[in-house]
């Protein structure tokens, strides 16, 4: 009978844990979520084959879960989203951070696209505009009560735009495939796509939310190879309006301090915006945020 009695007890025993073990779970590894560059990572656990999700009240979205984990990607946006996870009743909610704007996509882009364009002129033509933009505009701005003088600086210096065009004709040609596109669509996509860089860019309207720009180390282990990519980074940094030199500076010394084993540098600041340095194997990334 006591035998009995203990097989009993036992299998109930074993009842209560296996009954335990099929409860459905679902955790998160935080509730609330900083905005970044472009996309969050929010992570989580649960014993179910799936989780469905629904990012402000949007389509329900499904993610499977990989050895009792999951991993979700959202798009950082300039407001605040909640987040909410079900799983056979289970349930958690999750808000992630507005992200801060860092400028206007048209401002960036004709800013870019004529420091690029230019940088590609002959270096004689190069000098020739840059002389005559700044010799016209001192004299222009210092004449600006003197409207027969005013019209005559603005002639010379259309005068010296149209003869300059077949130069800057070329020279944008040469550098189609770099440079920013007029009407991007919104959300996160590639603008630049060559094999020495990639510009990806989080975009609401013409509002720049985030810039990632990637180029393969390869890339800048020879001197060559290295100013393209030095030209391409301080046209952008000056496109969204910080100090060129200032965050070439800072570059350098994160650069030259990181050490082999490290994945990641420190992070640093110019006119109000954060420049994010990461390192691959093969890539090295900057992440542009405010």
């Amino acid at each position: 009978m006591k035998k009995l009695m203990s097989l009993v007890v036992a299998a109930a025993s074993l009842m209560v844990i296996l009954s335990g073990c099929g409860k459905p779970t679902l955790t998160v590894s935080n509730h609330h979520l900083s905005a970044n560059a472009l996309a969050v990572t929010l992570k989580g656990k649960s014993n179910q084959k799936q989780v469905d999700y629904t990012v402000n009240g949007g389509t329900k979205q499904t993610v499977k879960t990989n050895s009792g984990a999951f991993v979700i990607s959202v798009p950082t946006k300039n407001y605040q989203q909640t987040v909410k996870l079900s799983t056979d009743g289970k349930h958690q909610t999750v808000t992630v951070a507005k992200a801060n704007v860092v400028g206007s996509y048209q401002k960036m882009r004709t800013t870019y696209n004529q420091g690029l364009t230019g940088a590609a002129l002959p270096k004689k033509e190069a000098a020739e505009l840059k002389a005559g933009k700044a010799t016209s505009m001192v004299a222009m701005q210092a004449k600006a009560q003197k409207a027969t003088a005013l019209q005559k600086q603005a002639a010379e210096l259309k005068q010296t735009q149209a003869k300059l065009a077949p130069a800057m004709k070329k020279a944008k040609a040469s550098v189609k495939d770099q440079l920013l596109p007029a009407n991007p669509k919104d959300g996160i996509h590639n603008l630049i796509d060559t094999n020495k860089m990639t510009l990806r860019v989080n975009l609401s309207g013409d509002k720049v939310l985030g810039i990632a720009m990637m180029v393969p180390v390869n890339s800048l282990k020879h001197k060559k190879d290295l100013k393209p990519f030095i030209m391409s980074f301080s046209i952008l940094t000056n496109s969204v309006g910080a100090n060129a030199k200032h965050v070439l500076n800072k570059f350098q010394k994160a650069a030259k301090a990181k050490k082999s084993s490290s994945t990641t540098a420190p992070k640093f600041h110019s006119s109000g915006l954060l420049f994010s340095l990461g390192y691959s194997t093969s890539t090295l990334y900057v992440f542009i945020t405010k």
